[in-house]
């Protein structure tokens, strides 16, 4: 028998024996804060989850920091996330999630345009456990364009085609949501890049 056949029966028995030194260096955990919002369903944690399912060679494990991340230090992080087993921490902290209007003046005292948007804003932070590093901190700013309206001369914020009507805005937040799962996905699969292969 060769070297090279021992080597990998070794290696496999090993993986056999114990698998979650294997699977440990695939680990990635997340924990997901965000606030309640009055006008959706509040599922952006699952939205993610199904999302980060698809990653292949990739186990992803759901965990909440025991405290906000701006109470801890990062030593502390790296710390609590290599009790936890795993190679990566992804922290994704929502701070906001709100309806907002923005004002462009095309002609000053003349044309106005009004837009409202469903917003979420919040900071994304992955760290590499192994490493004792991080590897990004990112702002996270997602919007859903909900109304939009031209005014000549009137300049009226409180105009009544701007309003949202209370049927629609769980539509608008649950798009919201999904656009922000989206980005998150991406961003975590990125970042986390020879982490798994997707098939």
């Amino acid at each position: 028998m060769s070297y090279r056949s021992v080597l990998v029966i070794v290696i496999l028995a090993v993986m056999f024996l114990f698998p979650g030194l294997a699977s440990a260096q695939n680990d990635i955990i997340v924990s997901l804060k965000s606030p309640a919002c009055p006008w959706s369903d509040n599922e952006l944690e699952e939205k993610v989850d199904m999302l980060l399912t698809s990653m292949n060679r990739a186990t992803i494990i759901r965990r909440t920091l025991p405290t906000s991340t701006s109470a801890m230090s990062f030593e502390d992080m790296v710390l609590w996330g290599q009790q936890q087993g795993g190679r990566y921490l992804v922290d994704v902290t929502i701070d906001r999630i709100d309806l907002e209007q923005r004002k462009v003046t095309l002609i000053p005292w003349v044309i106005f345009r009004y837009r409202v948007y469903a917003v979420m804003e919040g900071t994304l932070r992955i760290i590499d456990l192994k490493k004792g590093r991080l590897i990004d901190l990112k702002h996270i700013e997602c919007d859903v364009k909900a109304s939009d309206k031209w005014q000549i001369v009137d300049d009226d914020k409180t105009d009544a085609d701007l309003m949202v009507p209370a049927d629609e805005k769980p539509l608008l937040f649950d798009e919201l949501e999904e656009r922000a799962a989206a980005w998150l996905y991406q961003e975590i699969k990125k970042l986390t890049r020879g982490n798994h292969l997707d098939g």
